[in-house]
């Protein structure tokens, strides 16, 4: 596990539990967001927008609104996918690597170092006002299909968590504004 203390310009030092405790973020909360999902089997890559929700701790929503309706919530130990007006219920119990991944993420919104480090090995780097956290999975099941994680910021906030997947497959999310959805 790399960790790094490195001295900013504003003067606080760069690590990941100054990171966290300066970018948390307080649920109810929620956030714009813009995707790119890049996959070699398609021709271009594909943008969607829409709103993360971060409802209380272990409960978070991602709705999709454009090009396509799709609304995921994460509660716990399960994920509801809506579709079409028809919701199934999948159990996170069943891949490691979605229940690594959301695990991930949730720990860097509510500020969890150790949930964190106890998951995935980090390196980070750069400054406080421009960070950069690459995250890559403990678990040799979760390494399988989430290659890794690179989350950017800077004081205040993430900007942006991009999802590097199976060989050549990306997702790049960026935070656009916070607080815009109810």
């Amino acid at each position: 596990m790399a960790w790094l203390a490195l001295t900013s310009t504003l003067g606080w030092s760069l690590d990941l539990d100054t990171v966290l405790e300066n970018t948390a973020v307080t649920p109810p909360s929620s956030v714009e967001f813009r995707e790119v999902r890049h996959n070699p089997l398609f021709k271009e890559p594909m943008i969607i927008t829409g709103y993360l929700e971060y409802i209380e701790a272990g409960r978070l929503r991602k709705v999709v609104e454009t090009p396509f309706e799709e609304a995921f919530l994460i509660d716990k130990d399960h994920i509801e996918v809506e579709r079409n007006g028809k919701i199934r219920k999948l159990s996170l119990h069943k891949s490691k690597f979605l229940k690594t991944m959301l695990g991930g993420i949730e720990a860097i919104l509510a500020g969890q170092s150790e949930h964190l480090a106890s998951v995935f090995s980090y390196e980070l780097s750069g400054t406080s006002s421009s960070w950069s956290l690459r995250l890559k999975p403990l678990s040799q099941s979760a390494s399988r299909h989430l290659k890794s994680l690179l989350v950017k910021g800077n004081e205040n906030s993430v900007t942006s968590i991009r999802f590097d997947l199976r060989e050549g497959e990306w997702h790049l999310m960026e935070i656009i504004s916070a607080d815009s959805k109810p």
